[in-house]
């Protein structure tokens, strides 16, 4: 069945509803199997309008959800400002593009332990949304999909996951992690902006890029080493840093962007293990304590020498005893 075919079908149930409302007095009862899936199949390019969250509402305002539920559609209940229940039901596995964007009322504690993928901002924006951990099942999360859950106070991320999308967890100021999954090999622009307390101690081994901003504000990160197959590290990827003590840069490292280590207090004594093709002249702007960085390439073979790091010494030609 096309989508229009199903929003037409959706807001005959909704004008029915209405009526009964007005007729009784009271919420009146829609097909709950015919809604389960309605909300299960509507996806596409469109933003399914409010008719299609009030088919749920009662009376008081509050939205249901029917048992035999297995997923919730692409922008199911984007920006919808009702009241929702404590827990989704146990049978849903797939979580949509947008489907809960905006629902500042969401307070979960958990999902069903069958979720396996939840979808591009999924749960952007709810600022209630209060999950301790996720199911161990999941092995895809989209780019963006807690932004701003300001409530988010996971510890640590399912096993299977392998790649963290493009602001996935930005300004998620309460997510604690302090690993992540051994797995992962992708972390994207702006992954964890601003999330204060997450206090990382490694990456996975398999990593091998940091995007823009992926760190960027992480005050209590607490790495003291890189990944040796990183080969780039994006605009502003660790600024603002101030606890990383890292004491080298990996080998295979062929870029390091502006900014990537401003503010990075814990910085002391660097080495590069290769050279790089490019080096931006304010990558280490602000590193107070750096005072000596070591590298393996002649005076001038590498340009914006020294890269911001206005206290340091450079000694070139270094070789590692």
């Amino acid at each position: 069945m096309a989508i229009t075919d199903k929003l037409t079908q959706l807001n005959e149930i909704k004008q029915n509803i209405k009526q009964a409302i007005i007729d009784k007095g009271q919420a009146a009862t829609d097909d709950m199997g015919e809604y389960s899936a309605l909300i299960s199949n509507i996806s596409g390019g469109g933003k399914v309008d409010d008719s299609f969250k009030n088919v749920l509402e009662r009376n008081n305002g509050a939205v249901t959800f029917p048992s035999n539920l297995t997923s919730i559609g692409d922008y199911a209940f984007d920006s919808c400002a009702n009241t929702f229940p404590s827990s989704l039901p146990e049978g849903v596995t797939s979580i949509g593009i947008n489907a809960f964007y905006g629902c500042s009322n969401l307070t979960l504690t958990s999902l069903p332990e069958g979720v396996t993928s939840i979808g591009s901002s999924a749960f952007s924006g709810c600022t209630n949304l209060a999950l301790t951990s996720l199911p161990d099942g999941i092995t895809g999360i989209g780019g963006g999909a807690f932004n701003g859950c300001t409530n988010l106070a996971l510890t640590s991320l399912p096993e299977g996951i392998t790649k963290i999308g493009g602001s996935t967890f930005e300004y998620c100021t309460n997510l604690a992690l302090t690993s992540l999954p051994e797995g992962v090999t992708s972390i994207g622009q702006n992954a964890f902006s601003q999330c204060p307390n997450i206090a990382l101690t490694k990456l996975p081994d398999g990593v091998t890029k940091i995007d823009n901003q992926a760190f960027q504000g992480c005050k209590n990160l607490l790495l003291t080493s890189l990944p040796e197959g990183i080969t780039s590290i994006g605009t502003s990827g660790f600024a603002s840093c101030e606890k990383i003590t890292i004491t080298s840069i990996p080998a295979g490292v062929t870029s390091i962007g502006g900014s990537a280590f401003w503010y990075c207090y814990g910085l002391t004594t660097l080495t590069f293990k290769g050279t790089p093709n490019t080096l931006s002249s304010s990558v280490f702007n602000y590193c107070n304590n750096l005072t000596v960085i070591n590298v393996p390439w002649a005076e001038g073979a590498v340009a914006n020498a020294p890269w911001g790091a206005t206290n340091a010494t450079i000694n070139y030609n270094y070789v590692e005893g």
